[in-house]
C-alpha cells in the first residue's frame, strides 16, 4: 500500500441490492479508509461489471449445462401437469430433476395457474391447476453458479382453447420480434422500444387496446403497460438479474434473457414466454433452442407425442 497511488475497493454496486447488515467487504472499505487516508480510492465494480457482462467460453459452456437442465425438468413437468395437480406439486417435479442433476433452483420457483400467472412474482405455488386453465412456470436451474433462466405456459389438460392460442400466438410473435432485434450495439432502451411497438401491434389486434390510444400515449404512459408491465429481458450469469454498465449497448457475449408476456386479470390468463439467449456477431442463439416454445409442440409433448421442438438459433 506504501508503493501505491491508487486502490480500487469493490463494493455492491447491483442495482437490486438491499443491504442491512454491514458486510466484510464494506468493513474491509472502512478500515482500509481510515488506515491509509491519502490514497485516491476508485470504484472497482464498474470494472467487475463491465467484465462479468461478456461471457467466456467456459461461462457459456456452463450457463447451456444450465439450460439443458432446465429443459429436462420442463419436459418431465409438461408430461406430468393435467387437471387436479396442484402448483407444489408441479414444483416438486422440477425440484426432483434439478437436485438428482446437481442442480438447483437459479430463483424462487414461479407456477402460477389461472390468475396466479398474472401475478409477476408469485411464488406461493399452492394453488390446484384446473382443467381449462393455463399455467405459466417460471422456473430454471442453477449450474455450478451460473443460471438459467426459462418461462412457458402451458394448457393444464393439453390443448390450448381458441382464446388461449390466440394470446399465446400473439406473445410468440412479439417474442421472434425481440429475439432478433437482440444483436450488437443496441441499447436496452432502444430494445424495449421494440417491444413496445411489436406488443401495441399485437394488442391493437387483439382489440385489447385501440390504436387512438397508441397514438396518443406518452413516453412515460404507454398504452401496452396496461398488459405487459414489465421489461423485456436482462442479462444473466452468477446473478439471474446479473449486472451490466447500466445504458451501455448491449455486446457480443452478453447472456440475455429475453421475456414478452401479456396478462388479463378478467380473462383468469397470463402467458408469458422466455428463453436464455447469448448475443452473437451473427445474430441471437437462444440457449434453449430445443425446449419446445410453439404451442403445436407444447400440445405435442403433452400428449406424450415425440414431435421435436422446431430448431431455432
Amino acid at each position: 500500500m506504501c508503493e501505491a497511488e491508487n486502490v480500487y475497493l469493490n463494493n455492491n454496486e447491483h442495482p437490486r441490492a438491499v443491504v442491512t447488515v454491514e458486510t466484510r467487504e464494506a468493513r474491509f472499505v472502512h478500515e482500509t479508509h481510515r488506515a491509509f487516508p491519502l490514497h485516491r480510492y476508485h470504484r472497482l465494480a464498474p470494472l467487475l461489471h463491465a467484465l462479468r457482462s461478456v461471457k467466456s467460453d467456459a461461462e457459456v459452456a456452463l450457463l447451456r449445462q444450465a439450460c439443458a437442465i432446465t429443459g429436462d425438468g420442463f419436459r418431465r413437468v409438461a408430461r406430468f401437469l393435467k387437471p387436479g395437480v396442484t402448483e407444489n406439486e408441479v414444483e416438486a417435479e422440477f425440484a426432483h430433476e434439478f437436485i438428482s442433476r446437481g442442480a438447483k433452483f437459479a430463483y424462487s420457483p414461479i407456477i402460477g395457474s389461472g390468475a396466479n400467472a398474472c401475478a409477476l412474482h408469485y411464488i406461493q405455488n399452492d394453488g390446484p391447476c384446473r382443467d381449462g386453465d393455463l399455467l405459466l412456470l417460471d422456473v430454471a436451474a442453477c449450474c455450478a453458479n451460473y443460471n438459467a433462466d426459462l418461462t412457458r405456459t402451458l394448457p393444464v389438460n393439453g390443448r390450448f382453447t381458441r382464446r388461449q392460442r390466440q394470446i399465446y400466438d400473439a406473445v410468440l410473435r412479439v417474442y421472434r420480434v425481440c429475439e432478433a432485434a437482440l444483436e450488437p450495439g443496441i441499447t436496452p432502451k432502444e430494445w424495449r422500444e421494440v417491444a413496445d411497438e411489436a406488443m401495441a401491434k399485437e394488442l391493437v389486434d387483439l382489440k385489447l387496446i385501440k390504436a387512438a390510444e397508441v397514438r396518443k400515449q406518452g413516453a412515460e404512459k404507454k398504452a401496452v403497460r396496461k398488459y405487459f408491465m414489465h421489461g423485456i429481458g436482462h442479462p444473466i450469469g452468477l446473478d439471474v438479474h446479473d449486472v451490466s454498465v447500466i445504458g451501455a449497448p448491449i455486446e457480443a457475449g452478453w447472456v440475455m434473457t429475453c421475456e414478452p408476456g401479456i396478462y388479463i386479470p378478467e380473462e383468469n390468463l397470463g402467458i408469458r414466454l422466455e428463453d436464455t439467449v447469448l448475443v452473437t456477431k451473427d445474430g441471437p442463439q437462444s440457449l434453449m433452442a430445443d425446449i419446445p416454445m410453439e404451442a403445436g409442440e407444447i400440445e405435442a409433448l403433452m400428449a406424450g407425442k415425440t414431435k421435436k421442438a422446431r430448431a431455432r438459433r
